[in-house]
């Protein structure tokens, strides 16, 4: 957007949290969590743990007054320095559960065990949710993947889906009659895991998982996915994937005490926590118009001075953050979400009669049946929907159409 010759620049685009009055908010009364700062992370599900006085959990940002000078609140109204080591900031993991196991309502007794569990943990990082390595916070890794419980992906043989960070997924072959998928899981065009999962059966059957030793940790969950189904079409066969969840191996944060993080420095360095404290001062610019920053996008704002206080030397403080606004006219290929029906496919069951199974695609079989007498031999096929449209009137029989309500109009003026 551009700014006309004169004026001011709109302000860049901001999340604010609660405001507090430093005439009338004790010194350990400075506290802002996830429900009252918007540049913190906030899962709304986890609202309950997230605002516990006590066993709480996701991000929190309190003043500490740890040598009796120069307080922040109600008894020093006026002080706008927060001391070395003042300022803390904390962060707890959470649990989330996998998709896999909320859209299938599976419990502790019904998971496939391969899973390892119903939940993974996440901890919110300076406002960004990581996925904890082996539910400890000081090993974080990113989310590559997590499909919700409504989608799903569907791939032709030979077809790749690119997961993210240059992870992709390729169906190698579908075998319809064996209701079975060969796929790879790729890294930069490499294979680093492959399975031949079937559709049919358990859903420990249809679930593959791959672990991997990363971190300080060994056989570590990193990938899931689910075999919905396949079938075939009249040229192609086809795999329907779901509940795919996958984490960046190979990107890792590792978090020790002494590290600096954004002017903030690691004071303790827990598996179910980390804390943080302000390595140098922070002196507040008491100006409405002013921005105090103590984290490269978080920063401090205020009143002016007795301006919204009940005190004339105090004033009003809330923290904000800055918000990044991607520029959406630059935007990548979409995702192919096409479903069957909106390719026009329809899905045929194959048959153990060769002139019959000839007649779609073909697709060979990955892991021999051992009791093909079983197979019923006797269902039809599913026809293939053939669509017509009408023909439209040709152009001269429109022109005389037209032609006969123009001279009827001119007859009806002229009498």
């Amino acid at each position: 957007m551009l700014t006309p010759l004169g004026s001011a620049a709109p302000p860049a685009p901001a999340v604010s949290g609660f405001p507090l009055d430093t005439g009338e908010t004790s010194s350990d009364g400075f506290v802002w969590t996830a429900a009252t700062f918007g540049g913190f992370n906030y899962p709304v599900n986890q609202h309950k743990s997230f605002v516990a006085s006590e066993n709480w959990s996701g991000e929190r940002l309190q003043y500490v007054e740890k040598d009796g000078q120069n307080e922040l609140g109600k008894n020093n109204p006026g002080n706008h320095v927060i001391g070395e080591g003042e300022l803390v900031y904390s962060t707890r993991p959470f649990s989330s559960k996998y998709t896999l196991v909320s859209a299938l309502e599976l419990n502790s007794k019904t998971i496939p065990e391969k899973l390892g569990g119903m939940f993974y943990y996440k901890l919110a990082w300076f406002g960004k949710p990581y996925i904890t390595i082996g539910n400890d916070s000081t090993q974080l890794t990113t989310l590559v993947i997590s499909q919700a419980s409504g989608e799903k992906k569907q791939l032709k043989t030979g077809e790749s889906w690119d997961l993210g960070k240059n992870y992709s997924l390729t169906v190698n072959q579908v075998d319809v009659e064996g209701e079975k998928v060969w796929f790879s899981l790729c890294k930069n065009g490499e294979e680093i895991e492959s399975g031949i999962v079937s559709s049919n059966g358990t859903v420990n059957d249809k679930t593959f998982v791959a672990t991997a030793d990363f971190g300080d940790m060994k056989d570590q969950l990193y990938f899931i996915t689910y075999v919905d189904k396949v079938f075939t079409s009249a040229t192609d066969s086809f795999a329907v994937f779901k509940y795919t969840w996958l984490i960046d191996k190979d990107d890792l944060m590792l978090i020790e005490k002494g590290d600096e993080y954004q002017g903030f420095e690691v004071t303790e360095a827990s598996e179910s926590e980390i804390v943080l404290k302000n390595s140098k001062s922070i002196t507040l610019d008491i100006d409405k118009d002013k921005k105090t920053y103590f984290t490269e996008s978080w920063y401090f704002q205020t009143s002016d001075e007795g301006k919204g206080s009940i005190s004339p030397e105090g004033y009003v403080i809330y923290p904000a953050a800055d918000v990044i606004v991607e520029d959406k006219s630059i935007s990548g290929p979409k995702e192919n979400t096409t479903s069957a029906k909106e390719a026009n496919i329809t899905e045929t069951i194959s048959s153990s009669d060769p002139e019959t199974s000839n007649k779609s695609a073909s697709s060979t079989s990955l892991i021999q049946n051992e009791d093909n007498d079983s197979r019923d031999s006797d269902i039809p096929h599913d026809k293939m929907a053939i669509e017509t449209s009408a023909k439209t009137p040709s152009f001269d029989v429109l022109a005389g159409i037209l032609g006969v309500v123009l001279c009827h109009a001119l007859l009806k003026r002229r009498y």
